[in-house]
């Protein structure tokens, strides 16, 4: 399971309602459709996998979730220096979520897992089991 880091600092996400735009309007329409871009440092090669797990917040508020359709992938527009990589969000998996990272945390530490994920500045990553998938599930609107 990875958890995703919407920045308002991002050009697609300046407020709240600009996330919800983002999965009912852009991310479809996007070629192919639900494709997420990424910078140079987010995920590694091997950092995201085909049917992974995915939590997507905004300033700590669970907004949706879905799963990956694809690996890490290279962007085909070399110029752009931004968002040189992206990977495919199965669009038919995507729902809206409901909670923060602290109830996720919380979740996570009831099953084992002790991670630190509402004040990490990175995109943490656990590794997918039944447990997991409950969590995931859960989070469902």
């Amino acid at each position: 399971m990875r958890i995703i880091k919407l920045s308002p600092k991002d050009i697609d996400f300046p407020d709240r309602s600009s996330v919800s735009t983002y999965f009912k309007i852009k991310l479809p329409q996007r070629n192919p459709p639900g494709q997420f871009l990424l910078t140079q440092s987010r995920i590694a090669e091997s950092g995201i996998a085909i049917g992974e797990l995915i939590i997507f917040s905004y300033k700590t508020e669970i907004t949706h979730i879905a799963k990956s359709a694809s690996g890490r992938l290279e962007y085909p527009n070399t110029g752009n220096k931004d968002y040189p990589f992206y990977f495919i969000v199965d669009m038919n998996t995507v729902c809206s979520a409901k909670g923060n990272l602290a109830d996720v945390e919380v979740a996570l530490s009831s099953v084992g897992i002790h991670k630190n994920i509402v004040r990490s500045q990175g995109w943490p990553s656990i590794p997918n089991s039944q447990a997991i998938e409950k969590i995931w599930n859960s989070l469902k609107k």
